[in-house]
């Protein structure tokens, strides 16, 4: 059995004549009547029986076409559906973020959308990866952009958006809220909010810290910076976070770090051993064209955020 024997048996069965069948398909009436004859073959059953110069279905073509008819219905929207997903005006695409970046990338997701008039593209972005989550659903294809740190492996490529500056955060009531700049080294032995290790950001302070021969009390490890926020703005410990795009959560004071730390370099990265669809392919050249512009958006934020 194969498609077009369903399509030639359902045409038939509309038509209730060979001749017009044959003329709305395109088809010779030798080869229609060809293909319905091997259908009927294979299901071991006559499918049509003569009527005039008309066909009508038996009992047996009744009972086969509402099921000829759904299959070739599910197939239709099957084409349909995947028309959708890769047409470049009308199509999806699935990205994936830090958390620290959850301000940023709506940015550029609108700024795309009203730039290029692609409104009818469909996005849906997962914001809560930890870096250990959003390197595999790279990998694996499940998403098909990501912002983030550098992930190191062959299949990887990314272009370079901006650099994030990492802060101390600590509670206004803290003995470090009044500080201009904070010495790092002061943290000796203090009690630390820090990212768990499926964070990229995790095992560079722990490097840092090494580096500097400081040990902290880790009072909560976790991916989540909301939650980070809070512990720290409890009086629970102090951390060291990504600038905060909105500026500095209630209850919370952000320092600049004294000691030679790196910024965090954020880039745009893609898969490209897997299949990315039009409308990802059209954003992501879209972004690799406006350059360092993760460095732009927080320029205009932090003009913002100034009294």
């Amino acid at each position: 059995m194969n498609l077009r024997q369903l399509q030639y048996f359902i045409a038939i069965a509309e038509l209730e004549h060979y001749t017009r069948a044959a003329e709305k398909l395109y088809v010779s009436q030798s080869n229609l009547s060809h293909s319905i004859k091997e259908l009927e073959e294979e299901l071991n059953v006559q499918l049509f029986m003569r009527k005039g110069r008309n066909v009508k279905l038996t009992k047996y073509g009744e009972l086969f076409l509402p099921y000829a008819s759904k299959a070739l219905e599910l197939l239709d929207n099957g084409v349909q559906c995947l028309n959708d997903y890769v047409n470049p005006n009308t199509g999806s695409i699935v990205l994936s973020g830090f958390p620290s970046l959850s301000e940023f990338i709506p940015d550029v997701i609108v700024r795309y959308l009203s730039e290029t008039n692609r409104v009818g593209v469909h996005i849906q972005f997962n914001q809560s990866a930890d870096f250990t989550t959003l390197k595999k659903q790279l990998m694996d294809g499940d998403i098909d952009l990501a912002f983030a740190t550098v992930i190191d492996e062959p299949e990887i490529r990314g272009t370079l958006i901006g650099e994030h500056e990492l802060v101390f955060v600590t509670s206004e009531h803290s003995a470090f809220a009044g500080l201009d700049e904070m010495d790092l080294r002061l943290l000796d032995g203090k009690p630390f909010i820090a990212f768990d290790n499926n964070c990229e950001l995790r095992s560079f302070t722990d490097r840092y810290f090494r580096e500097l021969g400081i040990r902290t009390k880790i009072k909560l490890q976790t991916a989540n910076d909301t939650l980070m926020y809070g512990m720290v703005a409890a009086g629970q410990g102090d951390a060291i976070m990504p600038y905060p795009i909105g500026g500095a959560p209630y209850n919370l004071k952000i320092k600049k770090i004294k000691n030679d730390i790196p910024t965090r370099k954020i880039f745009l990265q893609w898969n490209k051993d897997r299949y990315m669809p039009p409308a990802a392919v059209y954003l992501r050249d879209f972004i690799v064209r406006q350059g360092l512009i993760f460095n732009e958006f927080m320029e205009r934020k932090k003009h913002e955020i100034l009294p």
